[in-house]
């Protein structure tokens, strides 16, 4: 595993006017990820993140508009074709499933949580969790019996505006289509070859490497693991769940998303106290068994900088496909595990 994680340690030198242009030295990380073809900068500066970077106010002014609210959303938001549900909408517990009015792929939906506009990440229960992610199953499902020939499948989030979160009121997006995209793509094809090459799974080998080192790892909870990841895909780092021997959605069974449900919640819970109020998280999942590729999720955390609000993605991500990260992989599993310790106490190192 260790041929896949690639650390080279470079130097910069300046002459620093805040100790009279005395000459100093900074040293920074480059990490590459050979078998998804990461890379990422990590910086050594000291990090501190801000405290929320939307007030109340403005989440209430939101509100007021808000077509996911339970005054509007009958109304504001379109409904599916009979031939996927003669309802229009698909309900599950608190969630709602409807059509996503501008549609990313031949099906896709969203989720509405519920009916509340705004939850605070340290709020998101599991069973509140677990009701949309079963609702997104449900959809899945139907849409499989529509079209034969739908093959891959994604359910993302994007929470608040830093992440690209339009709305406030929490909503998933889920993506069915024919073919994977770009990354899951990827992905499957480097676990066919690991697989080829080395005549093991690339993701059990990775949970063991994980485990057996304990920089990254965090914690399993029935068959979802989470760690961070080595090469992250983000300025504050990468959390990557993977749903242990699990090579299809038809394989994630109600335990198992109660269980990921059960560690997201606890992810969120950690966000929340590092004062991170925004991520994005893509889950990837074959609709038929791919013994190679196992379901996963990636969960990344995002933020505006202060004092102008800048954002966490520059030329470096957008330009040359590099990312620019200013806490190791090693420190935020550090921060999570601190807090961790803190709240969920149930969900334990070993899963029991």
């Amino acid at each position: 595993m260790e041929l896949f994680f690639k650390k080279e340690i470079h130097e910069a030198r300046f002459l620093d006017p805040n100790d009279e242009f005395q000459e100093k030295l900074v040293r920074f990380e480059v990490r590459t990820d050979s078998f998804t073809g990461s890379k990422a900068r990590v910086l050594a500066h000291r990090w501190r993140l801000p405290k929320g970077s939307l007030d109340s106010f403005s989440i209430s002014k939101s509100k007021e508009k808000c077509p996911f609210c339970p005054e509007r959303v009958n109304l504001s938001t379109p409904k599916f074709s009979p031939s996927i549900t003669p309802s229009g909408r698909i309900r599950h517990g608190q969630a709602t499933v409807l059509p996503n009015a501008f549609p990313y792929s031949q099906y896709s939906g969203v989720v509405v949580f519920s009916d509340d506009h705004h939850i605070p990440l340290n709020l998101f229960t599991p069973e509140i969790l677990f009701n949309a992610l079963i609702a997104s199953t449900v959809y899945i499902k139907r849409v499989q019996e529509v079209d034969g020939s739908v093959a891959y499948t994604s359910i993302n989030w994007n929470y608040m505006p830093p992440a690209g979160g339009g709305i406030i009121h929490p909503h998933l997006q889920i993506v069915v289509d024919k073919k994977p995209t770009n990354l899951h793509g990827k992905l499957i094809k480097a676990s066919l070859d690991y697989e080829k090459s080395r005549g093991s799974n690339y993701w059990y080998d990775l949970i063991r490497f994980e485990q057996q080192r304990a920089e990254r790892y965090l914690f399993y909870c029935g068959k979802a693991v989470f760690l961070t990841s080595f090469c992250p895909r983000g300025m504050l780092g990468e959390v990557l769940s993977i749903f242990n021997e699990t090579t299809s959605l038809q394989d994630v069974t109600q335990d198992r998303w109660m269980c990921f449900a059960k560690g997201l919640s606890k992810i969120l819970f950690c966000f929340h106290h590092l004062h991170v109020d925004s991520f994005n998280m893509t889950l990837f999942a074959s609709l038929e068994k791919d013994e190679e590729f196992w379901v996963q999720a990636r969960i990344i955390p995002r933020v505006s900088l202060p004092p102008l609000g800048t954002s966490d993605v520059n030329y470096f991500e957008k330009g040359h496909d590099e990312v620019i990260t200013i806490i190791s992989p090693e420190d935020l599993a550090g921060e999570i595990n601190a807090f961790a310790e803190q709240k969920h106490n149930k969900i334990t190192k070993d899963g029991r």
